[in-house]
């Protein structure tokens, strides 16, 4: 890490933030080394002006406003109402007087205060809404998470360098947080957007499906769920141990992001693979799961073998794309040239 973060991580005292009276914790969607990372990415400067979306507990604020120091300024957009005056309680009594916690939709952004130099979010936002590109200053970072294809769960988390008001580079790296929302959801495991079928069983993890091959025609996504959910094939994973699935999912994200499919396997949770009328076939972290015809398997089979000949590319070798619409910057991936090594960075469309 980079000095001022270290600096950060060690002043500001996580426990502080977590903690409830009761001895139990406050769930955290973000990881600390993640934390640690999109912190590094952001390259928060003393004095900068910094729009955050999702203020959780209020320790990401508190690492922010150290960064920023007594002339920056931190504005923390948050959607569940009751989790704004705890924040608040916590920034205060940990002596923080440069953050401001807001009951807001994030993807509005916080107009009160800006324009921002950078802009963070905890939460996972279709798109790089509108609002906050209205909200940057001519130079600034953006760093979210976001969906880089029209398929549920669908993620990776971006860096955004905008300079003179444009965009001009994208880099990605895997990962993603819970969905953003306009409002508090109550159903929890189940996709906000891009499911084409779904069943919510009573105490128990979501099914559900996402293929855009399947989007026009929802009773065919209703049979292949319901073959999965009653008939599942399980077989080990067709990956070899040195082979990597975040490497391979890069790889269809930045290749054949139309064609793919994911889906929820109940205690099996996410996964990746194909669709077709009649067949399905998903992997996880450790197993093959396929239902139905077999053509889906054989579509997803023929992926991993052209992933293998041309060199099982992954995370170290794809950029995101900025793709304007009337809604923000639809953001997708592209695989570059092998030899760019990590960090690699594309100049957007």
């Amino acid at each position: 890490m980079t000095a001022s973060v270290t600096d950060a991580v060690a002043a500001v005292d996580y426990d502080h933030f977590v903690t409830e009276p009761d001895g139990s914790t406050l769930p955290q969607s973000s990881s600390i080394s993640s934390i640690q990372q999109m912190l590094e990415a952001l390259d928060v400067r003393p004095g900068h002006h910094v729009l955050e979306i999702g203020t959780g507990s209020g320790y990401t604020t508190g690492l922010l406003a150290n960064l920023v120091g007594a002339a920056g300024l931190v504005r923390s957009v948050e959607v569940f109402a009751d989790l704004v005056p705890r924040a608040q309680t916590r920034l205060a009594a940990a002596g923080v007087t440069t953050a401001t916690v807001t009951n807001n939709d994030g993807y509005a952004g916080d107009p009160a205060r800006a324009p921002y130099d950078r802009v963070v979010a905890w939460a996972t936002p279709h798109l790089i809404p509108s609002a906050w590109i209205d909200q940057i200053a001519q130079d600034a970072v953006i760093v979210a998470p976001v969906k880089v294809a029209r398929l549920a769960r669908a993620h990776a988390i971006v860096t955004i360098t905008v300079t003179g008001g444009r965009q001009m580079a994208v880099s990605a790296r895997p990962g993603g947080y819970i969905e953003m929302h306009p409002e508090p959801v109550t159903v929890f495991g189940l996709p906000l957007r891009y499911v084409d079928a779904a069943h919510v069983p009573d105490g128990a993890e979501p099914w559900w499906l996402s293929s855009p091959a399947l989007r026009e025609d929802p009773d065919a996504a209703r049979r292949l769920l319901e073959l999965l959910r009653s008939a599942p094939g399980s077989s080990p994973a067709p990956l070899a141990e040195t082979e990597d699935l975040e490497d391979f999912t890069a790889w269809l994200y930045a290749t054949v992001p139309a064609e793919l499919a994911t889906a929820g396997l109940s205690d099996r949770f996410a996964a990746i693979g194909a669709a077709t009328q009649t067949g399905a076939a998903f992997l996880t972290d450790d197993e093959l799961v396929t239902s139905g015809s077999p053509d889906a398997a054989r579509v997803l089979t023929a992926w991993i073998n052209q992933w293998r000949d041309e060199g099982r590319p992954g995370w170290s070798t794809v950029a995101g794309v900025v793709v304007p619409t009337a809604e923000g910057w639809g953001i997708r991936l592209t695989l570059q040239p092998a030899n760019l090594g990590e960090g690699v960075e594309a100049m957007t469309q």
